[in-house]
């Protein structure tokens, strides 16, 4: 089994005041353990995540604290995969992007959409729903019941 992570859990995770955060902590510890696998994210999900924990922090000791949560750097495990997009993986993020027209994902959802399709990963861990009916998600609020 593998999971890929979404900003959502990053941002409640790093954010104390959020008020996601209890479940953010304790799904991001569940999918830690040996049953779920490998952990991936990737570089879109870096940016969008380092750039709104900065713009709603307004701290860069907050950004730059996630960024080394993602990238296992410090006092965080080196647990997570960040996978870096290339030119294909751009043109099939687009393609999906163009085919879920009906759903309300952002450029960066169909690039985790791409990514988990091509790369085989089971599972998004995203408190977005808009991935429902698209690619198996495991909702925080589930994991941790």
């Amino acid at each position: 089994m593998s999971v890929f992570l979404d900003s959502g859990l990053f941002y409640a995770l790093q954010n104390e005041c959020a008020s996601r955060h209890d479940m953010a902590k304790a799904a991001f510890e569940t999918v830690l353990g040996p049953e779920y696998g490998p952990l991936f994210t990737s570089d879109y999900v870096f940016d969008e995540t380092v750039t709104l924990v900065r713009a709603r922090a307004g701290s860069y000791d907050e950004a730059r604290t996630v960024a080394d949560r993602i990238l296992g750097r410090g006092a965080f495990p080196s647990a997570i995969d960040c996978l870096v997009t290339d030119q294909a993986d751009f043109e099939r993020a687009v393609d999906t992007f163009e085919r879920y027209d009906d759903h309300d994902l952002s450029f960066t959802d169909a690039t985790t959409i791409a990514l988990v399709e091509t790369r085989a990963i089971d599972h998004v861990l995203a408190f977005d729903d808009d991935f429902d009916g698209i690619v198996d998600r495991l909702d925080p609020a589930r994991l941790v019941e």
